[in-house]
């Protein structure tokens, strides 16, 4: 299915001449190929045998998807090129002074011209390929810069994580061994020596190189002591392998489609396989990655264990993905053969039901895989559901913590294990602070674990001093979060196995796992808490508000005279209005309402002594303006500047039809006569507890019969709706002449009816107390 077959050239042919001229070589047809345009005509001589035969062939575009993989071809070996220098680039500007971290640089830079290099798919007579993607300059100059790459890969090992022996002591001759392969490509260079011997002799030592790169690394991992170095080596070790693997597998590939099967499979195969074959080559990236990873210990476990997984997981898809497109083949090819079906319906149907098998058959292999290659991870999940049982139960933070220091001990073999919860409630002395950028609570709240064990100058981590001699003194290795619903709870401070093994993956996932349950356990407790301290101040609330209740007139008594009805709506549990009716032996009675600033428990305290001092002060003297001043003085000494009271204190004598009254600061309360003319009973006084020594002066009018006086507080008169209008003086009056015939019950329920109405739903921020009178 190629052109060039179509047009009569046959497999065996021998290419002689090209517009005229003999080839001799690859280049003398590039040449007469790019002096062309698209359209043009080529002439090629074939000999075939002994006869020789010229064909006259039309330079043809591509097609879409050869112009799809050339494009490819030309940009992802850029992109390559340009993510190996920005890998190495990143790494010296982090740590431009660290050997390791230059020696990572140039062997990217030279991997990269390896990339770059050795991905070609040759000319191509396309004008925008040509124009904007061939970089002859460039690829003439990586390709001596890529042969330096396997010298500085088996150098880096040498020198890191620390340096080996053998280079050591005998540093001449591996240096010597180690840049052989650039002196090799640079005397045969000067010598202009070419030959099939140098060919193979140069990618020999590339690949001996390239072997004792990771010889030295797995040997660096045996000899390391530290838990640090060996996270790193192993991180590194694991990126090579399958850095390795992927872009071997792309080679292998490209050798099998270009080399052994060449003119034996289909065009549209072989884009195939060459497109699989970039891929291998991006996949090569997790080279540099786990390297400048391991090198500034950027979370070195967690990007190990990530990793391990993600390629697990991605290995079986690929692997279960291939079986079914083997199987979907193998069906459509024997319904078509066999059975003849000439209807797709059938085979889309079998298909689309084979593939809805796919995600659970993938789950349930990965499962088995875990339980079968991965035992700890069983293990772990039975001891976690144990762990959750234990716990279920708790209901004191400080055992629950005690549990979970036992159960990570007992289970992981850690020592020591030092849990703490950050809620103050929960008590303990937490050797982390809150609010201090530097601190290990502010790197953990989104849930990354702290590894001690890696901070170090290159990874650029600044903590607090006094948390660092902390964990020295307690040997902390790693400190976990304890998350629960976003929400940092406590922390978990590791120390070191036991068996002086570092932590695996299936390690810190049952660790996270158990650091969340205990914090949701945690979090339930406090909610508990919380629950049952709220229970029992409800229940002193409700015990305030009946006694607070039977401050209040239980029952208004008779008047001589008057028709007097009162009635207060607290905007909470506990009010800080007070009214009173009290009448004497004598057959005076005395009217009282009062408002003390502030709402709630404080303010209903002060009503409660209030409403004792009026009712003492009473029984003592009827003349009211001199306790009314000692309970000011009394007010003034004994609350803070930001409490204060509004009072208004009426007499009402029957002998003389005289009402005498005192209003210290209080609302004016309003008078509608037998006529309908309004009048009010403005302030005689100061407000109680504003300053001391006040006089407040005694008043006294006459009720004459058919009128009313309404006494209220300002939280009727303040009452506001949704769009911020208050109830206000006006309203009460219009209510007050509307319902003037009615009972005075009738004229309280109104008014303060009319005041809820008017809010509309929104909440009173004041209480509503009012006394109505009628003569």
């Amino acid at each position: 299915d190629y052109p060039a077959y179509s047009s009569g050239i046959q497999p065996g042919d021998t290419l002689v001449k090209i517009n005229g001229k003999p080839v001799s070589d690859l280049a003398v047809i590039r040449a007469e190929i790019n002096k062309k345009e698209i359209g043009e005509k080529i002439t090629y001589t074939i000999r075939r045998g002994s006869q020789e035969t010229n064909y006259e062939l039309t330079l043809a575009p591509l097609n879409p998807l050869e112009k799809l993989m050339v494009f490819l071809f030309r940009t992802v070996p850029v992109f390559l090129l340009m993510a190996y220098l920005v890998v190495g680039i990143w790494g010296v500007l982090k740590s431009p002074y660290a050997t390791e971290t230059i020696l990572i640089a140039l062997f990217c830079f030279c991997f990269g011209s390896f990339m770059y290099a050795t991905i070609n798919v040759g000319d191509s007579s396309d004008t925008f390929i040509k124009k904007y993607l061939y970089f002859d300059s460039i690829r003439e100059f990586v390709t001596y810069i890529m042969w330096l790459g396997p010298s500085f890969w088996v150098l880096l090992f040498a020198t890191f994580p620390r340096r080996n022996r053998i280079y050591e002591k005998n540093k001449f001759i591996s240096l010597l061994f180690i840049f052989l392969l650039p002196l090799i490509i640079i005397i045969s260079s000067l010598m202009q020596f070419d030959s099939r011997i140098l060919t193979i002799m140069i990618f020999l030592m590339l690949f001996i190189q390239m072997g004792v790169g990771v010889m030295l690394l797995s040997m660096n991992l045996k000899k390391v002591n530290t838990a640090l170095e060996k996270r790193q080596v192993r991180l590194m070790l694991f990126g090579v392998k399958f850095g390795s693997i992927l872009i071997g597998i792309g080679w292998i590939l490209v050798i099998i489609t270009q080399f052994i099967l060449l003119n034996q499979i289909g065009a549209n195969l072989l884009l195939v396989s060459l497109f699989i074959f970039l891929l291998c080559e991006i996949g090569g990236l997790i080279i540099p990655f786990t390297f400048l990873n391991s090198f500034f210990q950027n979370k070195l476990l967690e990007t190990e264990s990530a990793l391990k997984r993600r390629v697990r997981v991605f290995g079986i898809s690929v692997g279960v993905l291939g079986v079914y497109l083997f199987v979907i083949f193998v069906i459509v090819r024997l319904s078509v053969s066999l059975f003849e079906l000439s209807d797709p319906t059938v085979i889309i149907v079998t298909v689309l039901l084979l593939s809805l098998t796919f995600t659970p058959i993938n789950k349930r292999i990965l499962t088995w895989l875990d339980e079968t290659f991965y035992p700890e991870r069983t293990k772990y999940a039975e001891a976690l559901k144990k762990y959750n049982n234990s716990i279920s139960g708790q209901i004191e933070s400080a055992e629950l913590l005690r549990e979970l220091g036992i159960w990570v001990s007992k289970t992981i073999g850690i020592n020591p294990v030092i849990p703490f919860a950050l809620s103050p409630q929960f008590g303990g002395n937490i050797p982390f602070r809150y609010n201090d950028s530097e601190s290990v609570i502010h790197r953990i709240r989104n849930g990354n674990k702290f590894y001690w064990d890696e901070i170090s100058e290159r990874s650029r981590i600044t903590v607090d001093e006094n948390e660092i001699e902390w964990v020295r003194d307690n040997d902390i290795s790693v400190t976990i979060p304890m998350i629960s619903q976003g929400e940092l709870i406590g922390v978990l401070n590791l120390g070191k196995k036991q068996n002086q093994e570092d932590f695996s993956a299936a390690d810190l996932e049952i660790l996270t796992q158990a650091s969340a349950q205990t914090a949701l356990a945690l979090q339930n407790l406090s909610l508990q808490s919380v629950y049952i301290d709220k229970k029992r101040m409800d229940k002193e609330l409700e015990m305030a508000r009946n006694i607070q209740r039977r401050l209040m007139p239980q029952e208004i008594p008779s008047v001589t005279g008057l028709e007097v009805y009162g009635e207060s709506r607290p905007c909470f549990e506990v009010a800080g209005d007070y009214y009173d009716v009290i009448s004497n032996e004598e057959g005076n009675t005395f009217m009282v309402i009062a408002d003390v600033s502030g709402k709630g428990a404080g303010a209903a305290m002060i009503m409660a002594n209030l409403q004792a001092s009026i009712r003492v002060g009473l029984e003592i003297t009827e003349d009211f303006s001199e306790f009314i001043a000692r309970i000011n003085n009394h007010v003034y000494k004994n609350t803070s500047s930001s409490e204060f009271i509004t009072l208004f204190i009426g007499a009402w004598e029957p002998s003389t039809n005289s009402f005498h009254y005192i209003n210290a600061g209080h609302n004016p309360p309003v008078m509608l006569n037998s006529s309908g003319e309004i009048s009010t009973l403005d302030a005689t006084g100061l407000i109680l507890g504003v300053l001391p020594g006040q006089q407040y002066e005694r008043k006294v009018i006459k009720i004459e019969p058919g009128s009313v006086i309404a006494i209220f507080t300002d939280g009727l008169e303040e009452a506001m709706n949704p769009a911020g209008e208050i109830f206000g003086q006006e309203r009460i009056i219009n209510i007050l002449k509307e319902k003037k015939g009615l009972p005075c019950r009738e004229i309280v329920k109104s008014i303060q009816d009319g005041a809820i109405e008017f809010c509309e739903g929104r909440p009173l921020h004041d209480d509503l107390t009012m006394i109505v009178i009628k003569s």
